[in-house]
């Protein structure tokens, strides 16, 4: 004869699964009770809608779907593939200029006459330069200033000179007054640091001379 009796443990079991199903039902019943209410709604925001024109209810009511659940998955590593090196694409700015460029309109004046006024002193200065330097003598044509003046004052080692002399020595007759005025500077400028070197010696008056018993004896008169 079968014992026909239920152990507790069976029993305990049963109440919790039947507890559980309690629940389910319960929170069915709510979520049944919120749908409906979403129906209703959306029920009555479809009236409130139809009561306007067509062109206005154009936008539809976006469907909300579920986004699946998706298993997160282990990356696999992909394996590096060596890339060949791009051949050097690039081109020269000057080059492309042209092609890249649009037609524009006229320039602004006033960006031109600036740029012009920048550039100017640059050019003016080298051309000045260079038109001082033209009148040089054909002695001294390969020469610096310096080394044409330290050559003239060898040349008149035991004489105290002034810097006319030495003008008259390093330029020809024609070289106009205002280039001969700048050429004076820069030859005044070559004989004081000359001096201060120990290279020669300096008198009064602006004088200079390579004999510093020349230089006595010219300041003692």
């Amino acid at each position: 004869m079968q014992n026909s009796s239920i152990s507790p443990t069976s029993n305990s079991i049963v109440a919790k699964l039947l507890e559980i199903d309690a629940d389910l039902a319960a929170q069915e019943a709510q979520l049944a009770a919120q749908l409906q209410s979403i129906q209703e709604k959306r029920h009555s925001l479809k009236n409130v809608i139809s009561l306007f024109p067509p062109g206005d209810s154009a936008v539809h009511t976006p469907v909300v779907t579920p986004t699946p659940v998706v298993e997160k998955q282990e990356k696999t590593p992909v394996p590096e593939v060596a890339t060949p090196e791009l051949e050097d694409t690039t081109i020269d700015a000057t080059e492309a200029a042209p092609q890249s460029q649009k037609p524009q309109g006229k320039k602004n004046p006033s960006s031109t006459s600036k740029s012009n006024k920048k550039s100017a002193p640059t050019k003016e200065a080298s051309k000045e330069a260079d038109t001082w330097q033209q009148y040089v003598k054909e002695d001294f044509s390969n020469a610096s200033l310096a080394e044409a003046v330290a050559e003239v004052m060898q040349q008149q080692q035991k004489q105290v000179l002034e810097i006319t002399t030495i003008l008259d020595a390093l330029f020809v007759e024609q070289i106009p007054k205002e280039l001969r005025t700048k050429a004076r500077e820069r030859v005044s400028n070559v004989l004081s640091v000359g001096a201060k070197k120990g290279k020669w010696y300096r008198g009064l008056a602006g004088k200079y001379s390579m004999s510093s018993a020349a230089v006595e004896e010219d300041s003692a008169v």
